[in-house]
C-alpha cells in the first residue's frame, strides 16, 4: 500500500510494563476511509496499541504517524485537536443532566469557537457557530437514531442509547479517524444493531475512518473491511475478515479451533 493511502501508519511500535512486553514491533496501516477490526485475545496488546497512537501512554520505541505527520509522544488533547483523531473508552460518559442536543452542542464548542472566551461570547459570529453546531448535532442525533429520546436528560437513557450519544458526540468535531474501544460491549441485540448502522451511516456519509476493538466477532467481521490480529504483542494477521476466519493461526490463537 502507497504510503500516501495510510491516514494512520504505526511503525515498530513497542512498550512494557515492568518485565510484561504489551507491544513488541507491532506495523500496522490503516486506509483512509475504512473500518478496520482490531481482534485479539485479552492481553495481546490492543488498548495499549490504542493509548499509544492517541497519548494516554508513551511507547517506548517505534513511531505514530497521522497523514503523515508524526504524533509520536503529542498529547491527547493535541492529538485530538490537530490531528482529528479521536478514541472512544469502555467506559461510557455523558453529561446525565443535558438532554442529546445539549451534550452534542458542548462535545463541539471546543473545536468550533476559536477561545474560552468566544464561547461565552453573544455576537453573531458567535451565534452562527451556534447555529452550526445544532444543525450537525440534529444530523447525529438522526444518524444515532436517538429522535424519540432526544428530549430526555442523558442520564434517563439506557447504556445502549447512552453510547450512542457518546459515540454521535465524538463525530462532533468532524473527525477523519475515531477509534472505538468495545463499542458494544453492554448493550442489548438491537441496540448492537443500531450501534453497527450507526458505524456504517458516519464511515459512509463522512468518509471517517474507523478502527474498532471488539470482542463479538461475529458482528466486527460483518463491519470491517480489514481486520488485523494481535497475538502477544505482536501482529499475527492482516487481512479481508473472509481470510482471517479461515488463517489456521488465528483460529489456534483465538477464534477457537
Amino acid at each position: 500500500m502507497a504510503a500516501e493511502q495510510a491516514i494512520l501508519r504505526i511503525e515498530g511500535l513497542r512498550k512494557s510494563y515492568g518485565a510484561v512486553a504489551a507491544l513488541q514491533g507491532v506495523d500496522i496501516e490503516v486506509r483512509k476511509g475504512e473500518v478496520c477490526g482490531l481482534i485479539g485475545p485479552n492481553g495481546s496488546g490492543k488498548s495499549t496499541l490504542f493509548d499509544c497512537c492517541t497519548g494516554l501512554q508513551t511507547s517506548d520505541a517505534g513511531r505514530v504517524l497521522l497523514k503523515g505527520m508524526d504524533i509520536t509522544g503529542w498529547s491527547m488533547n493535541r492529538i485530538a485537536r490537530e490531528g482529528r483523531l479521536l478514541r472512544s473508552f469502555q467506559k461510557t460518559v455523558v453529561f446525565q443532566s443535558m438532554n442529546c442536543e445539549d451534550n452534542l452542542v458542548l462535545a463541539g464548542q471546543m473545536f468550533t469557537f476559536p477561545s474560552l472566551l468566544s464561547t461565552f461570547w453573544q455576537g453573531p459570529a458567535a451565534r452562527r457557530r451556534l447555529k452550526r453546531l445544532k444543525e450537525r448535532a440534529a444530523e447525529l442525533i438522526h444518524i444515532a437514531g436517538l429522535e424519540r429520546v432526544k428530549h430526555l436528560p442523558a442520564g434517563n437513557l439506557s447504556g445502549g442509547q447512552q453510547k450512542l450519544l457518546q459515540f454521535a458526540s465524538m463525530l462532533m468535531p468532524e473527525p477523519e479517524l475515531v477509534m472505538l474501544d468495545e463499542p458494544l460491549a453492554g448493550i442489548n441485540p438491537i441496540l448492537i444493531e443500531k450501534v453497527i448502522q450507526s458505524i456504517e451511516a458516519a464511515n459512509r456519509q463522512f468518509g471517517i475512518t474507523f478502527v474498532v476493538i471488539e470482542h463479538n466477532t461475529d458482528v466486527l467481521m460483518n463491519l470491517s473491511h480489514r481486520v488485523v490480529v494481535l497475538h502477544q504483542g505482536m501482529k499475527l494477521a492482516d487481512d479481508t475478515p473472509e481470510a482471517i476466519v479461515r488463517n489456521p493461526q488465528v483460529v489456534e490463537a483465538y477464534l477457537g479451533g
